[in-house]
């Protein structure tokens, strides 16, 4: 019985031992990836469910920019469009909360938490209606944000919105999603998926049709935002992993009232060009764009014709 129990003992001072030292290489991992300084003056939005980073460009008519949910993400990824659309707009670029250097609380977010913070931001920090231009799951968050309150949005910008894929979290998801907020193991994970080799495979392989235009800068802006809040990251990430920011957004589709434009990377293989096609199907009278060699940030590729399409439609 003593022979058991100084096994049992042994076992659990080793297992202790290699928790405490994961976690010490955890908080090593964040320290190092935060001690990289992006020189950046951003604004503060003082939102009811944490501090929100953002930046403001130009003067003019109001433009809202909304970055993809991908791990890593932030307002960096509108870097070739903010100087051509701000010549003519003011153009108002957030990290969305639990992104880039926004406060990360630990909470389960979802598509009508993001709804929420657009239509609070343009009545408390824009105060007036303003275009809105999202990207993946973002354009999702701004067609719930107009179905919330239609008033706050003049016109829509949807880059390949993923709420036709009809990706409800199930109960397999749920307990994902609860294995992704654990400290230690779920940490582990996230910092797995927002490691430098992670995302240069996700550019390279996905998101990107120009592997060239996967640059070490691109790359370490990314990694850098995944690692803004420490291990409080891990939250978004496990709420996006499980699909809890899935919107569906037929119906508001069908409903809306406003211009709306959409544009997709023909090559987009994570969310493929095909549901263009299904988006023009329901509604005849939108503006479809097709963009050759882009996958999923078009607006990145091809910026150059991207802000002259953008333009052309909010005039």
């Amino acid at each position: 019985m003593k022979k058991i129990k100084k096994k049992f003992c042994l076992i659990s001072c080793i297992t202790a031992g290699c928790i405490l030292l994961l976690g010490a290489i955890q908080k090593f991992i964040f320290w190092k990836a935060n001690s990289k300084v992006i020189e950046q003056q951003k604004k503060t939005y003082h939102w009811k469910e944490g501090d929100v980073a953002y930046c403001v460009y130009g003067t003019g008519r109001p433009v809202l920019l909304l970055h993809n949910t991908e791990a890593g993400a932030s307002g960096a990824e509108w870097q070739n469009n903010v100087k051509s659309l701000s010549r003519i707009y003011q153009v108002f670029v957030p990290d969305l909360p639990g992104f880039g250097d926004s406060q990360k609380p630990k909470i389960t977010y979802t598509a009508y938490h993001y709804a929420l913070f657009i239509n609070d931001f343009i009545e408390d920090v824009i105060q007036r209606p303003a275009s809105v231009i999202g990207s993946s799951e973002a354009a999702d968050f701004g067609l719930m944000a107009y179905a919330l309150k239609s008033k706050n949005i003049r016109k829509l910008v949807l880059i390949s919105p993923t709420g036709l894929e009809k990706k409800f979290p199930s109960a397999k998801e749920n307990h994902k999603r609860l294995l992704l907020q654990c400290p230690i193991l779920g940490t582990h994970f996230f910092i797995r998926s927002a490691s430098k080799k992670a995302i240069k495979k996700q550019f390279t392989q996905q998101y990107l049709f120009g592997k060239e235009m996967a640059t070490k800068q691109l790359t370490d802006t990314y990694y850098t935002m995944a690692h803004r809040g420490n291990e409080n990251a891990r939250f978004s990430f496990a709420s996006v992993s499980a699909n809890f920011t899935f919107a569906d957004i037929e119906k508001v589709l069908r409903e809306i009232k406003i211009p709306f434009c959409v544009i997709w990377g023909e090559n987009n293989i994570n969310n493929t060009a095909q549901h263009l096609k299904e988006i023009e199907h329901l509604r005849k009278d939108g503006t479809y764009f097709l963009f050759e060699n882009t996958r999923m940030l078009p607006h990145y590729e091809n910026s150059e014709v991207f802000n002259e399409t953008v333009h052309s439609f909010l005039q």
